[in-house]
């Protein structure tokens, strides 16, 4: 009978303590891509160049950089963005030395996990704004 029990209140807490860490991951992700954002805009800003964070899906990291000529570019940092997938309309956002979008660089990046999502909007002046 207590084994019936303790069957039947794991199996009612199981679900959602699966969407729960879903959720976790997404929102660990999120934050963890808004944190390279800013830094990224402040590496632009701080040097007075060229700035971009690159996402690579595969390794669920983004690389920052700073342009150090027309062709090449310096990696400053590579961040893990944590556990959660993400998919991007475009896998490079750029800043210009004054801190705003350069270029094409609007861009929308979603965490998901599970049932859990989350989309993060990249305007074109760079501004980032969590849906």
């Amino acid at each position: 009978m207590v084994m019936a029990l303790i069957a039947i209140a794991t199996a009612i807490g199981i679900r959602p303590m699966g969407h729960a860490l879903d959720r976790a991951a997404v929102d660990e992700g999120a934050e963890r891509y808004g944190a390279v954002h800013e830094t990224a805009r402040a590496f632009a800003i701080a040097r007075g160049r060229q700035s971009r964070v690159e996402l690579d899906s595969a390794l669920r990291q983004a690389t920052i950089s700073l342009r150090r000529t027309s062709s090449q570019w310096d990696t400053m940092e590579v961040r893990a963005l944590g556990g959660a997938a993400f998919t991007a309309s475009r896998i490079i956002v750029t800043f210009s030395p004054m801190g705003i979008g350069y270029g094409a660089s609007n861009t929308s990046i979603v965490f998901s996990a599970g049932m859990a999502a989350e989309t993060l909007t990249v305007s074109r002046t760079g501004r980032l704004k969590r849906n």
